[in-house]
């Protein structure tokens, strides 16, 4: 069997970044990805100097494109269904179709949304329902938004940030009741607070027009941003034995490694929360460059 140098779970910025830092530093690098990237309903990427406003799909594709001049690198497209220790210099990545030999794994699947219990939101999520305003909220600036949040956490911290894009902002809890200050917090600022329960949202084609409440509220809004939950898309980390914090983070140390040496993570997949592209790219470029460090120390050993 092959042995590759470094295997690269996930095809995303993080990971194609960090195997276009690997396969310059000469590394033999195979990636795997099975084009399930939760940006896929993304219209436009913001935030990225010279790629701004790059769809996901244009982005992947010139990623690629950057990629195929490396004589080095390999593409995957599948799913891993695991990931193993063969002995202690090595690492067997396995697909529904074939195992491929790793000396050192970069984990980069990033992550998926888990949407609050509101009806048909997943069809109107990247149209005209968005989770991040530094993506998307210079295009919805001065309009009528909603946020959708059901954590005290989440509306005050999203609430501050949407009126820094918009001073007509609805925020709806969708039956979760909120504390008094909350409610003081945004009076002074003319935001309506809705506690009560959603059950429709009106629009055509994904672009919102109506929210209605179980208590026969309607309010009109063009649009708005929602505060799901994030979770990881496997969990080929937990299956290699590798340590979490408390709040669920992937603890890795200042290079990107894990608690199992020779596995590293980059991206979304480490905090389990969202970034854009660009910090994401980032992320894959530095921890691409110490895990080639790594190779290099070890041939000093």
């Amino acid at each position: 069997m092959e042995k590759w140098d470094c295997g690269i779970v996930g095809g995303g910025a993080a990971g194609m970044s960090a195997a276009l830092q690997l396969v310059r530093a000469r590394k033999n690098v195979i990636i795997f990805d099975n084009d399930t990237n939760r940006n896929q309903v993304t219209q436009e990427s913001h935030g990225f100097l010279t790629r701004d406003g790059i769809t996901p799909a244009q982005f992947r594709e010139e990623a690629r494109r950057d990629l195929a001049k490396y004589p080095n690198v390999t593409f995957v497209s599948a799913e891993v269904t695991r990931i193993k220790q063969k002995d202690a210099a090595s690492f067997v990545i396995e697909t529904h179709d074939s195992p491929y030999l790793i000396k050192k794994v970069l984990l980069a699947t990033g992550i998926k949304e888990s949407f609050p219990a509101i009806p048909s939101i997943a069809s109107f999520y990247g149209k005209s329902i968005f989770s991040c305003p530094y993506c998307d909220g210079y295009e919805r600036k001065d309009k009528p938004l909603i946020l959708f949040a059901e954590t005290e956490s989440g509306i005050r911290h999203m609430g501050k940030l949407l009126l820094n894009w918009t001073g007509d902002l609805v925020i709806a809890s969708n039956g979760y009741e909120l504390e008094q200050n909350t409610f003081s917090l945004y009076e002074k600022h003319g935001v309506l607070i809705e506690e009560a329960r959603i059950v429709d949202l009106i629009g055509e084609n994904g672009i919102l027009k109506e929210v209605v409440f179980e208590n026969d509220n309607r309010i009109k809004r063009t649009g708005g941003f929602v505060v799901p939950q994030f979770v990881r898309k496997d969990r080929l980390a937990a299956g290699l034995g590798c340590s979490f914090d408390e709040q669920g983070r992937l603890m890795v140390n200042e290079f990107g490694q894990t608690s199992v040496p020779d596995i590293y993570a980059a991206g979304e997949y480490v905090n389990q929360a969202p970034s854009s592209l660009l910090l994401a790219a980032a992320d894959g470029a530095r921890v691409a460059a110490n895990m080639n460090m790594h190779f290099v120390e070890s041939r000093f050993s």
